[in-house]
């Protein structure tokens, strides 16, 4: 059963999250295309031939440190986009609990 308390902490939950899950998920999106760009100049930077290239890229810090930065923001934003989706079931729960309370089932 899902309580009246509960419900209304989920919805709280939703209300004030709303932005801060729309700029996890920006920055996700902008950080994809951080990473060509870090994976360019990378590969500008690099001698030797095209696959030496893209592999020294590929190992540079600058690349590893977008990769750290990539994965948390993900982590993060589906951290929140999960926590959203649960709070939005428990609200739907409750209202379907609530309808069937209201036709005396």
């Amino acid at each position: 059963m899902i309580s009246d308390e509960r419900v209304e902490k989920a919805m709280h939950m939703l209300a004030d999250t709303d932005i801060e899950a729309a700029k996890a998920k920006a920055l996700v999106k902008s950080l994809e295309v951080y990473g060509k760009t870090v994976k360019a100049f990378a590969f500008l930077e690099a001698t030797g031939t095209v696959a030496e290239r893209e592999a020294k890229a590929l190992n540079s810090d600058r690349y590893e440190e977008w990769r750290t930065d990539y994965d948390e923001a993900v982590i993060k934003s589906e951290t929140l986009a999960n926590r959203r989706q649960t709070a939005a079931g428990e609200r739907e729960v409750w209202r379907s609990l609530q309808a069937n309370r209201r036709q005396g089932a």
